[in-house]
């Protein structure tokens, strides 16, 4: 396997660790309904100018476009239980746990893929589960707070639909491309959330109060992680790619401190350097 996955990886690291504080900065002042619609509509003109630039032309099986829905319609219901993670929790925790799908992701890898799991995954994969039982009891026995525990559920909820949306994915674009894949996420994604807008806050939208250049950072952030995150996967094993990706919450976590000035407590800090230590066992 040749290393064009690698560059394509680094810049979703970016991408990603940057966009979860913008959208995190602008996070409180409108619903997550009202945000992921605008995201939604940001990601539908990207992405579509994106696919049309360099669609891959082809004749292609129905079953195969209805796996790549479902692997799109999958990340856009992590995207919802993500920004309402980003209610309740510091974007340093719930940032962190969202992004720790990799585990699930190899797993699957293995079972439906046929890619092979090493000890080093193996290990990977223990400290990560670890990790997010320290922040779990973290939050209860520390703050007390329920509504950090609800961030930790959504947050969880998320983890396990980016992980299965990954693979399913990665099955679509080894026989569609991932501009064709990317065409079916800007069609499907955004309609989940226009449901999820109108489910959610009854079709009433809210312009959010914060710095309108942040917020279309966030989107642009976001947005385009998205389009190099699918490229990593299409350049490379998910089971590689999914975990060096996951390294994006160093970056949420640098930039959080300086922008955010979060704080983290002791046992906290000890679960994240069990999921950072994770991270390169899952390429041993």
């Amino acid at each position: 396997m040749d290393l064009l996955w690698l560059p394509f990886s680094l810049a979703t690291i970016f991408f990603y660790g940057v966009g979860q504080v913008f959208a995190k900065e602008t996070r409180t002042d409108v619903s997550s309904g009202s945000l992921l619609l605008l995201l939604g509509g940001n990601m539908f003109v990207m992405w579509l100018v994106y696919w049309f630039l360099f669609r891959q032309p082809g004749a292609f099986s129905s079953g195969v476009w209805l796996q790549a829905g479902v692997g799109a319609a999958l990340s856009g219901f992590a995207y919802v239980f993500y920004y309402e993670s980003l209610k309740h929790g510091k974007v340093s925790i719930v940032g962190t746990i969202a992004g720790a799908y990799a585990p699930w992701t190899v797993i699957l890898a293995v079972l439906f893929l046929g890619e092979t799991m090493s000890l080093g995954e193996a290990a990977g994969v223990t400290l990560v589960v670890a990790g997010m039982l320290i922040f779990a009891y973290s939050a209860n026995g520390e703050n007390s707070k329920r509504t950090e525990l609800i961030g930790i559920a959504f947050a969880t909820v998320s983890l396990f639909f980016w992980g299965t949306s990954a693979v399913v994915a990665k099955g679509a674009i080894d026989k569609i491309g991932n501009t064709n894949f990317v065409g079916v996420y800007a069609l499907v994604v955004p309609a989940i959330w226009i449901a999820y807008w109108l489910g959610r806050d009854k079709g009433r939208f809210e312009m959010p109060k914060a710095n309108i250049n942040i917020l279309e950072l966030s989107m642009l952030f976001l947005a385009l992680g998205g389009i190099t995150y699918y490229l990593a996967i299409q350049g490379g094993n998910v089971s590689i790619v999914s975990p060096v990706t996951n390294l994006y919450p160093l970056v949420t976590i640098a930039v959080a401190k300086i922008r955010l000035k979060e704080s983290l407590s002791v046992r906290q800090i000890i679960a994240l350097a069990m999921l950072f230590v994770s991270i390169p066992l899952f390429s041993l």
